[in-house]
């Protein structure tokens, strides 16, 4: 019944709050099963492709997907700040701006992963592999270039595709996408064993069933999206400069953000690999993994979040952002709380006995791990609900100044007190400025909101009076 009603649009006589809250119910539903799907997909494909491929194989396969996924960042964030500009335009129920930033949106995505793959192309082409990717691949040029020339079509159309999934979430529409996420990773994972079990699969085929059919599901949301919209098929008619100047800017503002999150996932290791010993890397590292592991259970709720507050900012709903602020904040530091001590309590038990590594001395590494988990849900909630609300430049800002802080605090650290240190950096760059400066910024933005919604809700002959 529920699909029925999505698949034939929003019911106009339901309060559009209710909608919403029902929509983001939804979207945290399918999001739920759309990161057990991938899970189950990873935990099959890693040990399937690496038996088929082999050794050598598998190893040039995981150095050239890592090389190639350098093309979905070349969107360069377009796709939040296309579901920024759809949620706006959508409110006020213009669809010509709906069309011309879907339009803009696509033509930016497809001109800089175009580029991108240029230029891997042509760096595979005219660097040898020995310099690519080490003594290991001298001779394997023919195969890299064959493989990278596939790789490129695919990688190129999935993340043109995404822009589908950016629409959607605009729409308040998450739960397509997670489903075709569900469905393509079902289907991938039982394609892949027909193909590893049944003839000897090459890095191409791998590729091509991990990554392309992703692509066929949102195809299908895609047909659904314009069929149930038509007038964005008049979206190059409506593009200006106006909205691809907000789509830019929006989206370099999500760019800096990831760029960050890259800093914060690999930074600590790399400190590390420099300053101290293999053994304390290799512990930091898998601690560091597992504790990312654990949080990315707060995903599965927040990743629809800010969607749902756009639309909401959009919609000038004060209240239910209020609210929905409250209880999301309840939630995640209960959720908080909850892994923090689990993770003091049980995880060593489950690295020395599950995964067969000795901590040795190193296990305060996982208390002041787990404690900066806590504080790194804390600031997620307020950089997710800033998003939502227009400030995504100073989200940009504070994550760039957080993660520069933690690899500053590496280098002081780390020499003395080794994986602790680098943990303790960590938890310190999240505490000095962010932890308290975010809560500041979201009070003065939701009084701000606040005070507008009072605004507007006065009639129009008593707000000129007031001006005068």
């Amino acid at each position: 019944m529920h699909l029925k009603k999505f698949l034939a649009g929003p019911s106009h006589g339901l309060d559009h709050n209710a909608h919403r809250s029902h929509m983001l119910r939804l979207a945290i539903l399918s999001s739920g099963l759309s990161k057990i799907s991938s899970l189950a997909q990873l935990g099959i494909s890693i040990p399937l492709v690496f038996h088929t491929l082999g050794t050598h194989e598998y190893a040039l396969y995981l150095l050239l997907t890592a090389a190639l996924a350098t093309i979905a960042f070349m969107q360069m964030g377009a796709g939040p700040g296309l579901t920024s500009a759809i949620a706006k335009a959508h409110a006020e129920g213009n669809h010509n701006e709906q069309a011309g930033a879907f339009a803009s949106a696509l033509l930016f995505v497809l001109g800089t992963t175009l580029l991108g793959g240029g230029i891997i192309s042509t760096v595979v082409r005219m660097v040898p592999p020995t310099r690519l990717f080490g003594t290991n691949f001298a001779f394997d040029q023919p195969e890299i270039i064959h493989t990278t020339n596939v790789c490129i079509l695919v990688m190129v159309a999935t993340t043109v595709l995404s822009v589908v999934d950016s629409a959607l979430a605009g729409y308040l529409e998450q739960v397509a996408s997670n489903l075709g996420n569900l469905v393509g990773n079902l289907v991938s994972a039982g394609l892949l064993i027909v193909v590893c079990y049944h003839r000897h699969a090459t890095i191409v085929q791998v590729i091509l069933v991990m990554y392309g059919v992703t692509g066929l599901s949102r195809i299908a949301n895609l047909l659904i999206l314009v069929s149930r919209r038509p007038y964005l098929l008049t979206g190059f008619a409506h593009m200006n400069h106006r909205s691809m100047r907000k789509l830019v800017s929006v989206g370099t503002a999500f760019s800096l953000i990831q760029v960050s999150c890259m800093f914060e996932q690999s930074g600590g290791t790399y400190v590390m690999a420099h300053l101290s010993t293999v053994e304390s890397t290799d512990i930091f590292g898998l601690v560091y993994k597992g504790v990312s592991l654990a949080a990315s259970v707060v995903g599965i709720f927040t990743q629809p979040l800010w969607p749902t507050i756009a639309d909401a900012l959009a919609r000038h709903d004060f209240n239910w952002i209020q609210q929905t602020a409250r209880k999301t904040r309840q939630s995640l530091m209960t959720i908080a709380g909850t892994l923090t001590a689990g993770l003091t309590a049980a995880s060593v038990l489950g690295i020395e006995h599950v995964w067969h590594v000795k901590i040795g001395t190193n296990r305060a590494l996982i208390i002041v791990l787990a404690i900066y988990l806590f504080t790194n849900i804390w600031t997620h909630y307020h950089y997710i609900l800033l998003e939502g609300l227009d400030r995504v430049w100073a989200v940009a800002g504070l994550v760039l100044l957080e993660n520069s802080m933690m690899l500053a605090f590496g280098t002081i650290f780390v020499p003395r007190w080794g994986a602790i240190g680098m943990a303790g950096a960590y938890l310190v760059a999240s505490i000095v400025v962010p932890a308290w400066l975010l809560p500041c910024i979201l009070g003065g933005r939701l009084t701000e909101l606040k005070e507008a919604c009072i605004w507007l809700k006065i009639p129009d002959t008593h707000r000129k009076a007031r001006r005068l």
